[in-house]
């Protein structure tokens, strides 16, 4: 293989791609714009609204108020809400009249007055964020009543409220700082590396392959002095390079968001929204060891998708008839990465280092953490080269195939 004809194909590749204005934006502009919106939304949006929420006077739709002690009513207060009667809670808070609303079953003063066990029940959508925080408040005004009456008759019995909690329980957290920083969506970094690596070279590689037989330039290069396989590992250079530079786009994307959001934003949230920020992976590090592993990650899969992309592109007779086989690839990247987030769940220790792609998108996720080790590194790297030799002699076995190249 001859590095000047290989070289002079790869070039020819990328200044042709780079004819196209759309090429630029989605592979360099996009990637860079928009992983710091996530990275910034995402945490501010959170933090935002726990913070607005805590602090803001809401209405609550209560049934039966006039059977609640003026006690819990002034402790509903102290937690910013205002309790409105209504004739019914719960469809009030149904038809989004009220976020959240409380029902005091029917003798529920005298219950309480007898000493006996008396109910409310909490009213709030499911899965409604808004609803499930406001609710809070009213839990919160609920339990801190609960707590000074059970207080109340515990003295008035002569014993020490401490009585109820013979065990005192204290919780440590084991993370590391990385692994608290990150937050709970660190999985979105390798996400997002992987779609962008897919998105930035697949237009190279259809127009590559199903392009030059739609253009009838295919032969062309054929009949030149130029070897298959030098025609092959061009192409692939070429399709590797923008699937790599817009995975490196991805990866500055997020040093830039995590730096920004750190430095400015999260100051400005306050306490309480900042940590909710924080737990979202708003106070995200990133060491120059760490891009320099997430880079040669992504460098490994920007070349095992090239190589794909090529082997499958090839087999298509035209632009639209490529695009439809590659739209299904995105599937072989979208479920492992959604994976991620239930990786503990999913607990395959060690042996996911041997998967192809799925490890280089764990490891990925071990680096942002702070936990990746040598071992690990080293297995997935060593798949990921098997794996790209595989597809690179079968690229390369397809390219020698006439009835694949000249297939209409």
């Amino acid at each position: 293989m001859r590095p000047r004809f290989v070289g002079r194909i790869a070039a020819k590749e990328i200044l042709s791609t780079l004819r196209d204005t759309r090429a630029i934006v989605s592979n360099l502009v996009i990637p860079l714009v928009l992983l710091p919106v996530v990275m910034l939304g995402l945490p501010l949006l959170m933090g935002g609204l726990f913070q607005r929420e805590t602090t803001t006077v809401t209405e609550f739709a209560v049934q039966g108020l006039d059977a609640l002690p003026i006690e819990l009513v002034a402790l509903a207060e102290d937690q910013n809400a205002v309790l409105v009667e209504v004739a019914d809670a719960l469809e009030a808070v149904r038809n989004d009249a009220y976020s959240a609303g409380m029902i005091v079953a029917p003798g529920f003063a005298e219950a309480i007055e007898a000493g006996r066990p008396a109910e409310v029940t909490i009213v709030a959508k499911t899965g409604n964020l808004r609803a499930e925080l406001n609710s809070g408040k009213l839990r919160g005004a609920v339990d801190a009543y609960t707590q000074s009456l059970v207080a109340e008759r515990l003295r008035d019995a002569g014993l020490d409220p401490a009585v109820l909690r013979p065990i005192s329980v204290a919780t440590a957290d084991a993370s590391t700082e990385a692994e608290r920083s990150s937050g709970q969506l660190a999985w979105l970094i390798p996400f997002f590396i992987a779609i962008w690596t897919l998105t930035g070279g697949q237009m190279t590689a259809i127009d590559a392959t199903a392009g030059e037989k739609e253009r009838g330039t295919l032969e062309v290069l054929l009949v030149a002095p130029v070897r298959r396989s030098e025609v092959v590992f061009g192409k692939f250079l070429a399709v590797m390079t923008f699937g790599l530079s817009a995975a490196v786009m991805a990866i500055l994307g997020f040093v830039l968001g995590g730096t920004v959001l750190r430095r400015i934003f999260l100051p400005m949230i306050g306490d309480g929204g900042g940590e909710i920020a924080s737990m979202m992976g708003g106070s995200l590090t990133i060491t120059p060891a760490t891009i320099g592993l997430l880079l040669v990650s992504a460098l490994l899969l920007a070349a095992v998708v090239a190589a794909l992309l090529l082997t499958v592109t090839l087999f298509a007779r035209s632009f639209k008839e490529a695009q439809t086989y590659v739209a299904p690839m995105s599937f072989l990247l979208l479920i492992p990465a959604i994976a991620l987030q239930f990786r503990d769940l999913i607990g395959a220790g060690d042996s996911v280092y041997w998967i192809p792609v799925y490890n280089v998108m764990v490891l990925m996720d071990d680096v942002v953490k702070g936990s990746a080790t040598l071992a690990a590194v080293g297995v997935t790297w060593l798949v990921m080269l098997v794996l790209i030799a595989i597809l690179l002699v079968f690229a390369n076995a397809s390219f020698r195939r006439e009835d694949v190249l000249f297939r209409t």
